[in-house]
């Protein structure tokens, strides 16, 4: 990825989370639209994908993580290309994935969530 795209805000970014053993989950996708937030919003992500240093990560964390760990899959989509990372509570992956997951479940302002 060139540092141009980097600093470039994505046009989409989707979470899903699922899994469990006791309980299995499979909660619908989340999908947020970029051209839909406002300026502050936009920063906000901007940093949290940068922060997340998506280029730099595998595409899914190895560990197994706890048996009853959900999992979560990440992708961050730009015009010319995406990236997609799955990791599972407890696996070790860096707090940054967190926190851009977090974001995207708290701004789902589409009111479309995808199965």
């Amino acid at each position: 990825m060139s540092t141009d795209q980097a600093a470039a805000p994505p046009v989409l970014i989707e979470c899903q989370r699922q899994g469990g053993v006791a309980f299995p989950l499979r909660r619908p996708k989340i999908s947020v639209e970029v051209a839909g937030l406002d300026a502050a919003d936009r920063q906000a992500l901007l940093r949290l994908v940068q922060a997340a240093e998506l280029a730099s990560q595998p595409t899914a964390f190895p560990g197994p993580g706890h048996p009853d760990a959900l999992e979560t899959q990440l992708t961050v989509a730009w015009p010319s290309h995406s990236a997609t990372i799955r990791f599972r509570d407890g696996d070790g992956h860096p707090a940054p994935l967190d926190d851009l997951a977090a974001w995207v479940l708290r701004h789902n302002r589409t009111g479309q969530e995808k199965k």
